[in-house]
């Protein structure tokens, strides 16, 4: 049993001011001292980032109005992604973020899709059978003016770095102690506990527990603990991004993220109120850093002699023990999967607030241990359902028109439940079954899968026997559904 008072955390950005914010705000039993040491040697990228919907409810839960945080962030409303060029050229689909309004309708568009996959039905999307589909398709934010039955759900595009301010100022008026300093030595215990930081100005910082959110250095626990890291590069081809932003010329930010496909890996488009982020995630075996430049800049017709282009290198994969001995890893000190479904944050906020519960439901009488071996279970099953699921974005594609699209697009790299997924939609099984069976490992859940292997029209076609065509009153109904809400409940994104 032990007691933990005083926590450091070692980074700054959104991940360790998400902590230091959460951590600050958790009603403990007994008080803890939360320090956090920035290096003023690292900087940020900030071209814009997106959510999923959680982000919405972490700030909510420090007591964040839209209005306080948002406008600080550049931040814009976001209804879902579009796949552009993602199964061939021109191919289109939109994945949405799913409420209980969607709950009927969907279930039309779940029937049409089993009626595809098993060869007798047309290719149809599931854009029209969701609110947030229609809400993107009419360019209205996902927020309200009208009290509805069920809340929506939405994420958000915003400046990651602005968000860290935010984050920053909040923890600093709870309490939080800030350092700008640099790590030099980590010092340990007889147990490999860390139990001080030797930093650079000369000064030394001892704590209880330390949090490691510096990032692909993992100061902590890859530099000091030694903790491995488990590549994703099996699966995940793609290991380097170029990011540039470019102006609105007066346009309305849209609500919604694109994602389109291009030679050899993917460009997100996200649009802020100030500006709109863009960037290319591509293959550094397939693609030099200035090939990928150029492909951007001919994609966003800019001149790429005279652009402020940012290059990153991803380390994509995972820590199966983030928590260990008496660190915690969080962000991306301890795994990366590729920005695909905007999903970095989401694992960042279930890994910090999954920690803050363990604080205040069983201090002090707190066994670290058993507690620390279901984190490490829990969040590792949600990074593995995460990677699964963006994986499927490339084996389900037709495209093989580039040495990439060839190499991503095999099958031989999938992790054996995600095979046995995709074979059973191929085959025409009960696929909401397997659902139902593998639901508390899954990070995605049937609409999502829905929407990907319809949207991708994947099927096997020797199933195919005869196209029975949909009474075009099925989707008008669902249109009209969807429209009349939108239209009478939401307004334009600029109001």
């Amino acid at each position: 049993m032990e007691l933990i008072k005083k926590i450091v955390i070692v980074g700054g950005g959104t991940s360790g001011w998400m902590a230091a914010a959460a951590l600050a705000n958790a009603q403990t039993v007994t008080p803890v001292e939360i320090t956090l040491i920035e290096s003023s040697q690292i900087g940020t990228i900030g071209v814009g980032e997106g959510s999923t919907p959680y982000l919405k409810h972490f700030m909510a839960s420090l007591g964040f109005t839209e209005s306080d945080w948002m406008s600080r962030c550049d931040a814009s409303y976001k209804t879902g992604i579009y796949f552009d060029d993602w199964n061939h050229a021109g191919s289109r689909y939109f994945h949405p973020f799913y409420n209980e309004l969607d709950v009927k309708p969907a279930e039309v568009f779940f029937h049409c899709a089993n009626t595809r996959r098993r060869g007798a039905g047309p290719h149809i999307i599931g854009d029209d059978f969701f609110l947030s589909g229609q809400l993107a398709q009419l360019n209205l934010a996902p927020k309200p003016h009208k009290s509805l039955p069920v809340e929506p759900e939405y994420g958000y595009h915003f400046d990651a770095a602005k968000l860290a301010k935010v984050l920053k100022q909040f923890a600093l008026a709870k309490g939080v102690s800030h350092l700008i300093d640099d790590v030099t030595t980590v010092v340990q215990d007889n147990n490999d506990n860390i139990a001080k930081l030797n930093l650079k100005s000369g000064i030394n910082v001892s704590g209880d527990f330390f949090i490691d959110a510096s990032g692909f250095r993992a100061v902590l626990i890859e530099q000091a603990l030694d903790v491995p890291f488990e590549s994703f590069a099996a699966e995940l081809a793609n290991d380097a991004a170029v990011a540039v932003s470019t102006q609105l010329d007066g346009e309305i930010p849209k609500p919604y993220t694109i994602s389109k496909a291009l030679t050899a890996g993917w460009m997100w488009r996200i649009p802020l109120t100030s500006r709109v982020g863009n960037g290319y995630v591509y293959s550094s075996a397939h693609l030099s850093p200035r090939q990928a430049e150029l492909e951007l800049a001919a994609e966003l017709n800019i001149d790429a002699d005279n652009s402020d282009f940012k290059h990153v290198n991803m380390k994509v994969g995972m820590r199966r023990s983030p928590w260990t001995k008496n660190v915690l890893a969080i962000g991306l000190s301890h795994s990366f999967v590729e920005p695909l479904e905007a999903t970095a944050l989401m694992v960042t906020q279930w890994g910090i607030e999954s920690f803050v519960k363990t604080l205040t439901v069983q201090h002090p009488a707190i066994d670290l241990a058993q507690s620390r071996k279901a984190y490490n279970q829990q969040l590792t099953r949600l990074v593995l359902g995460v990677k699964e699921y963006i994986h499927a974005h490339y084996v389900t594609s037709q495209r093989r028109d580039s040495e990439y699209w060839r190499q991503v697009t095999k099958p031989e790299q999938m992790q054996p439940r995600l095979a046995e997924i995709m074979s059973c939609w191929r085959t025409g099984q009960d696929f909401d079954a397997l659902m139902y069976r593998l639901d508390v490992d899954l990070a995605y859940f049937s609409p999502s899968w829905y929407a990907l292997f319809a949207g991708m029209d994947y099927r096997d076609e020797k199933l195919f026997i005869k196209q029975h065509p949909i009474a075009p009153q099925v989707i008008d109904k669902a249109q009209n559904y969807f429209k009349q809400i939108a239209l009478n409940y939401f307004a334009n994104t600029a109001e």
